[in-house]
């Protein structure tokens, strides 16, 4: 946007926030964020911060700074490496294909593909052959990272990127020291997914003196008196993926590499790929329970997890005008557009106010609401391009029987048969059901409950007879 262009081309509202702006450009929503020197400053200058200004601090660290590094990072790959790009772009139609939106970050993605691009020593260890080279196709980049997300020991061994080489032999020692601390004897601590970028140490916001921005490019010439006693921590990961969804993506990026490799040994037809970025009939059985979202808040039918539209060739489909347009052109057709009862009737003899809708997303509204009030119960799943799916994985810890309290009793049943010790009440699935389904009640058509957690009446009988002798 250039400051000399057509005022008319500024559409609709102008939201103002605390952190952002909003506004709208030719149709399309864009988002102005300033960046926060002076109140980074002012909250380092305070001699006692509260535990709020110490949180906001290392918010707007991680936004500003961290974020813009990381930026400067990815762009230089992607510059160096022009299929990485792609790549990224196709692993996160991938992830969000497989209904993992917005629990691997999107952050997280860009540095797998980084590492698969510039690490010398990830190309050195893997299994595959002819890799002294960075891939130089896209198909050869998202095999690759398939492969690493399926194979890294992701338990026992963080995932170092460092493109540039600006993480030194003792910067990787700590880091190996640090995260052997924080891991358990059972592997059961820390980020289940523990990424490293050079922007992920302490002290990052003096950005005089940091390895990444020194004007020399040595990491020795611009490295701080305290790097012996750097503190390294992810950014990006260090809630998000739940290591339930960490082993579910593994398992599923093992399958679909699996796939892939046949259909290139047994030459199948094009269409065959496509079962990569689709859940089938059986995985959707896996789940708990599928919340079916209404079609009117579905814009993109063809980045759907069950159904996508991907035919390209020579059978593709065809525009208005006769062309042939690929998949990806016609989602972006599709998003411009928006869900049909917000289409405006354009007529030729009416011409209609412009307007753009900002942060128009209430399938992730909802998304949010059922993780913040019902996450310890239940993992849930979506696909954030095509969201006409809501799968429920129920956590195995929310149904263990416990102890009756009259403050913890919501969503609680008795336990009818066995009583053990004073393990009285179960959590309650009809409750939850219910609950769920009248927090989306404006958004979702249908509910289908796979697995109700109930226990099985002849086991139980068992049990108690096993008992009575």
């Amino acid at each position: 946007m250039k400051q000399n262009e057509n005022l008319d081309e500024f559409d609709g509202p102008i939201d103002v926030t605390p952190t952002y702006l909003d506004i709208g450009y030719r149709g399309y929503s864009w988002r102005v964020i300033v960046r926060a020197d002076q109140e980074l400053r002012m909250l380092k200058n305070l001699s006692n911060p509260t535990d709020e200004a110490k949180s906001l601090r290392l918010s707007l660290i991680n936004r500003h700074v961290r974020g813009s590094m990381h930026h400067s990072l990815i762009h230089a790959v992607h510059t160096r490496h022009p299929s990485s790009s792609l790549v990224s772009r196709l692993a996160h139609r991938w992830v969000s294909a497989h209904m993992l939106s917005d629990m691997i970050p999107q952050e997280a993605i860009e540095l797998i593909v980084a590492k698969i691009y510039t690490d010398p020593h990830e190309r050195a260890t893997s299994k595959m052959q002819s890799l002294d080279v960075p891939p130089s196709t896209v198909a050869a980049g998202f095999f690759r990272f398939l492969q690493v997300l399926s194979t890294h020991d992701w338990a026992n061994e963080p995932l170092i990127v460092d493109p540039q080489s600006h993480i030194t032999a003792n910067d990787r020692g700590l880091i190996m020291a640090q995260f052997n601390s924080i891991r358990d004897p059972d592997l059961n601590k820390g980020p289940a997914m523990y990424i490293i970028s050079p922007a992920d140490y302490d002290g990052v916001e003096e950005m005089t003196g940091s390895k990444v921005v020194g004007e020399d490019g040595s990491a020795e010439a611009v490295d701080p008196a305290g790097a012996l006693e750097r503190v390294w921590s992810p950014t990006y990961t260090s809630k998000f993926p739940e290591r339930v969804v960490l082993h579910r993506a593994s398992a599923l990026a093992k399958c679909s590499l699996d796939h892939l490799t046949s259909c290139i040994v047994n030459g199948s037809s094009e269409s065959s790929w496509v079962a990569a970025f689709q859940e089938s009939s059986t995985s959707l059985t896996s789940y708990s329970a599928l919340l079916r979202v209404d079609n009117a808040f579905v814009t993109d039918t063809g980045c759907s997890s069950t159904n996508a539209d991907s035919v390209v060739g020579a059978t593709a489909k065809q525009d208005s005008n006769g062309e042939v347009t690929s998949p990806f052109q016609r989602s972006l057709l599709k998003r411009y557009s928006g869900p049909k009862d917000l289409r405006k009737k354009m007529y030729k003899n009416l011409v209609l106010e412009k307007g753009t809708l900002h942060e128009w997303n209430p399938v992730k509204s909802l998304i949010s609401r059922l993780r913040s009030k019902y996450g310890e119960y239940a993992v849930f799943f979506y696909n954030e391009f095509s969201p006409d799916i809501i799968a429920m994985i129920w956590r195995p810890a929310a149904f263990v029987p416990k102890a009756f309290s009259a403050m913890m009793s919501e969503y609680q049943s008795p336990v009818l048969k066995v009583w053990k010790d004073d393990s009285l009440v179960i959590t309650n699935t009809d409750d939850l059901m219910s609950e769920i389904g009248y927090a989306g009640r404006d958004i979702l058509s249908d509910i289908k409950v796979l697995d109700d957690k109930k226990p099985d009446p002849s086991s139980t009988e068992g049990k108690r007879q096993k008992q009575k002798k």
